[in-house]
């Protein structure tokens, strides 16, 4: 690939594209219902647990709104997908829509709505990626208990057999379950995230039963489709403040929580009771034969990794005695999230993961990747020269993986600015910008990037 011209990049001159993946690399973009599709009473779907949460919880004080409304514009976004070159295209369904009270009667309207964007995508000769759960609880369910009911896992199954029903003729890639640590871990232990559960009473119980509908839903879909599945898993490379004991072992219990709790049971290695015993609570919600039906065996991995974490013991932290030294504190360069800029975490999650899962041979594919930042508007198109920057270090450090056939695709996060949960409409990941006043798209200069690298890289 040629250099990149220096105007593409705000902070050095020094970082060139040196990234050669095979022919087969699988190159996509993705996003998901909630953030995206807006309209949420229409044509018949039910509420979701992102629609009754506090909208003072959300910066900016609302949620999704009509958000991108791609329910009405899918045609045209997919378009735009086209136009970056992209082959594959992952999104999620929104359980509410196929499912508005979660369970029994099937919605034919939103099942239209997929079947004609699943169309829309193969008439493109587009792949689509889907995602079966990607944080919006059906809140009919959510009043049940949600995922601290056991019941959740067998609706969640039903819920499974309906898309298999309808979508199982043409999605060839499925993923089960998008980054179950984070809507665990926000939504019913520290309450920042809907349903805004806390607790490890929630926790514990909502920790196990996701661990379990994960591997009986690839499970089933693998049973009952054709179909590659599997599920995608965030992960952040976890350093300690100090090599002194104290902090090492204080990173060994994050590393473990934050990395290992939703991988390890569906790869049949279980939970890591090892370094963090408070774990063993989540005994009481097992049932006989649970340790086995919560190991599958994945066509793939899914990985997401957006920083790292630099931690310090604590022992007035409880249960983990283990603290976050925030970015802020180390005075290190953050993103809109506050989350450190650090495009060096994904190799180290690799370099650590692939010996981790040596024995299963599973191929991972980067689900997302994505960096935001505040971006000024002055006119089109917005000059993202650090996503630019972002995306050239994050490639060129995994090429190594990519070579030997360990990583065997990438998706960028995401197509364009959307809801980002909790930070609402203040955290612009796309590729192409959205005026959420008129909803009109625009590429950014990280979009004619990757459209340029996917005709000299990928050869599209």
């Amino acid at each position: 690939m040629k250099p990149l011209h220096r105007d593409q990049l705000r902070y050095t001159n020094n970082y060139l594209l040196n990234f050669h993946p095979p022919k087969d690399f699988e190159w996509g973009v993705g996003i998901s219902a909630y953030q995206t599709e807006g309209l949420q009473e229409n044509d018949g779907r039910g509420p979701s647990i992102w629609d009754v949460f506090p909208p003072s919880k959300i910066k900016g004080g609302f949620g999704a709104g009509r958000s991108c409304n791609f329910y009405e514009n899918y045609v045209n976004d997919i378009a735009l997908a086209r136009w970056l070159g992209m082959r594959n295209f992952k999104t999620s369904i929104s359980w509410s829509r196929i499912l508005p009270e979660g369970k029994g009667q099937v919605n034919p309207k939103g099942v239209g709505f997929y079947d004609r964007l699943i169309d829309e995508l193969l008439s493109k000769k587009i792949n689509p990626w889907m995602v079966a759960y990607h944080w919006d609880l059906p809140q009919a369910l959510q009043e049940k208990g949600g995922w601290v009911n056991r019941d959740t896992v067998y609706h969640f199954l039903d819920y499974l057999a309906v898309l298999e029903k309808h979508f199982g003729d043409r999605v060839n890639n499925w993923i089960v379950f998008n980054e179950p640590f984070v809507f665990v871990g926000a939504g019913y232990f520290l309450g920042i995230h809907a349903p805004g559960e806390i607790g490890l009473r929630n926790f514990l119980p909502a920790t196990h039963h996701v661990n379990l509908a994960n591997a009986l839903g690839i499970n089933y879909l693998q049973n009952n489709t054709q179909a590659k599945v599997g599920s995608s898993f965030s992960f952040a490379s976890v350093h300690p403040l100090s090599k002194t004991t104290t902090h090492i072992n204080a990173q060994k219990r994050f590393h473990n929580l934050v990395n290992h709790l939703f991988l390890d049971p569906v790869i049949g290695k279980g939970y890591p009771l090892e370094h963090l015993p408070f774990l063993r609570k989540i005994d009481r919600f097992m049932q006989a034969e649970d340790l086995n039906r919560m190991h599958s065996t994945p066509d793939f991995l899914g990985v997401q990794v957006y920083t790292r974490e630099v931690i310090r013991n604590s022992w007035f932290m409880p249960y983990l005695r283990a603290k976050v030294v925030t970015a802020e504190q180390r005075g290190a360069y953050v993103t809109s999230l506050g989350q450190e800029v650090y495009p060096m975490a994904l190799l180290e999650i690799l370099n650590w993961l692939i010996p981790h899962t040596s024995d299963k041979k599973i191929p991972i594919y980067v689900t997302e990747c994505g960096i935001s930042q505040p971006e000024k508007l002055i006119k089109h198109p917005v000059k993202d020269h650090y996503r630019v920057l972002y995306y050239t270090q994050v490639l060129n450090s995994i090429r190594k993986h990519v070579a030997s056939g360990d990583v065997k695709g990438l998706f960028f996060w995401s197509l364009m600015d959307n809801f980002e949960w909790a930070e609402g409409f203040n955290s612009p990941f796309g590729l192409f910008h959205v005026d959420f006043d008129t909803l009109e798209r625009n590429p950014k200069k990280s979009a004619h990037w990757v459209r340029q690298l996917m005709k000299e890289v990928a050869g599209a």
